[in-house]
């Protein structure tokens, strides 16, 4: 929630609407310094939504606003999070006539008009800082994302198991990972090529999805091989994991077609493990289980059920 300053809009008497009157207003000296504050303040992050609360909070300490709100097609920020009333303010963002999006201001009263001229102002100050920050995200989104599948890559791995290493060893309990490869996948490239490869591959993400709690994250690290982290899990639910995937394969009439089945090796979280020691047990654990003929569990011996 946003800490709310205490208004000074009232310092800077903006209540005249005379046209000339108005004009030497937003010429001052003080509006001048209000915007570099402003800019100054918006070049120190390229995160959109704490960019949007600077923006609020500067904003606010001259001008009776109680929201501020941004929608794009793909993005949409808000101050808060239920409907604000008072009076609306629409302006559209843009960079050298290319839209960013509808940006939004409420009031708690009627604005003047030395109001309004103020707060385009400012908005437009806005406009740059808020086009860096979503095309970093969208840079960032790339760089962390399969453009296949849409799930996370190898890239974003590491972030996420030391995500989980801090949070499990704060609620004192354990983790698992799962390394998977598609049986059979090389066959179907070959024989009805990668096209169809590619929506082989994008079914199957999807089926992993389907297995999986909100809290767990499913990884494509390349080709068929395939990774999932199980956040605050126990060895036992990990074959009932397995068996999920495997039913869900089964009655994938997509699948079916190319009777394709899948080999899994897992391990458990071990205290100071490294991700490289972790993926390398549950690596290991998958040979084993394409060295007993593919199509089943295999589990790191310290991650068996007793």
């Amino acid at each position: 929630m946003i800490k709310k300053f205490k208004s000074n809009y009232q310092l800077l008497n903006f209540n005249s609407a005379h046209p000339l009157w108005l004009n030497a207003i937003l010429k001052t000296d003080a509006i001048e310094r209000v915007s570099y504050t402003l800019l100054c303040r918006l070049q120190t992050t390229v995160e959109p939504e704490l960019l949007f609360s600077i923006f609020y909070q500067e904003v606010s300490q001259y001008l009776p606003i109680s929201n501020v709100r941004f929608v794009a097609s793909n993005l949409e920020l808000n101050i808060l999070e239920h409907d604000h009333g008072g009076y609306c303010i629409s302006q559209r963002l843009a960079i050298k006539d290319k839209s960013l999006g509808c940006f939004k201001c409420y009031f708690t009263d009627k604005p003047t008009l030395a109001q309004v001229q103020l707060l385009k102002k400012l908005v437009k100050i806005l406009s740059y800082p808020l086009n860096n920050a979503i095309k970093y995200q969208q840079l960032k989104h790339m760089a962390l994302t399969d453009n296949l599948t849409g799930l996370a890559n190898r890239n974003q791995f590491e972030t996420t198991y030391q995500g989980l290493v801090s949070s499990n060893k704060e609620k004192q309990t354990c983790f698992s990972l799962l390394v998977i490869d598609l049986d059979g996948f090389k066959k179907v490239n070959d024989k009805f090529g990668h096209q169809t490869g590619d929506l082989v591959l994008c079914s199957f993400a999807k089926i992993l999805l389907a297995c999986c709690r909100e809290q767990d994250k499913v990884f494509r690290f390349g080709g068929d091989e395939f990774t999932i982290l199980l956040n605050d899990t126990s060895v036992e639910s990990v074959p009932r994991i397995a068996l999920r995937i495997a039913k869900l394969m089964d009655t994938s009439q997509f699948l079916a077609k190319f009777g394709l089945s899948c080999s899994i090796g897992s391990a458990l979280y071990h205290r100071y493990d490294e991700s490289k020691q972790l993926y390398g047990r549950a690596d290991e654990a998958l040979y084993r289980a394409k060295g007993k003929g593919k199509n089943c569990l295999e589990m790191s011996p310290c991650s068996q059920v007793i």
